[in-house]
């Protein structure tokens, strides 16, 4: 398999340094992650009034019919098809939502300047978080640059696709990538004497 997912704790420690410099790197390292941070504000933002009008019906279920969360209590384990019911439903959004609320954010402040595409000295890396997948420079077949267009793109960028051997590829979006591009196959080209001298 030529482009492999791992952990960041998975990689050597050599190649972890590596990566960590070119994630500080703007030559190397590729942002996406103004998406993220843009999604870490906006989603909240459009969940907090779905959680108000939670909020309200949950309140009104409370004035007519009391706490449920006692009856859960006092009947408990045969209560627990009242997670089931429909009235029961206002209060686990309430509690979904308020978790994704928090989460979203955080996982974006968590793993803020990690997300996108770094070129190291072993290969290309997309990266996650603490999730890679990692395409080697042996295991590169070609590297394309093109564009996407209108209609399909409502953003017209450069694209730059890097091809395994086995046809997967890792695709990179946005502009100057050309200069992408050539320091790959820089880092390719320092590999190929290595090549040839093991065969």
């Amino acid at each position: 398999m030529s482009i492999t997912r791992l952990q960041f704790d998975q990689l050597p420690p050599d190649e972890r340094a590596d990566l960590e410099a070119a994630l500080h790197d703007p030559v190397c390292f590729h942002s996406d992650g103004r998406e993220i941070g843009i999604a870490a504000i906006v989603m909240p933002l459009l969940l907090i009034p779905i959680e108000v009008v939670l909020f309200f019906e949950a309140r009104s279920d409370y004035a007519l019919y009391g706490n449920p969360l006692s009856h859960f209590f006092d009947y408990f384990p045969s209560s627990v098809s009242m997670l089931w019911n429909t009235t029961f439903f206002p209060y686990l959004g309430i509690a979904a939502l308020a978790v994704a609320i928090v989460a979203i954010p955080g996982y974006a402040l968590r793993t803020r300047g990690r997300h996108g595409y770094a070129i190291t000295s072993f290969g290309v890396v997309r990266i996650r978080g603490k999730k890679l997948r990692v395409l080697r420079y042996e295991d590169i077949a070609e590297v394309n640059t093109g564009s996407r267009q209108y209609p399909q793109h409502r953003i017209i960028t450069g694209e730059l696709e890097v091809k395994a051997d086995d046809g997967k590829s890792l695709v990179l979006y946005g502009f100057n990538l050309n200069a992408r591009k050539e320091l790959i196959e820089t880092y390719r080209a320092r590999l190929r004497p290595h090549a040839r001298s093991d065969m």
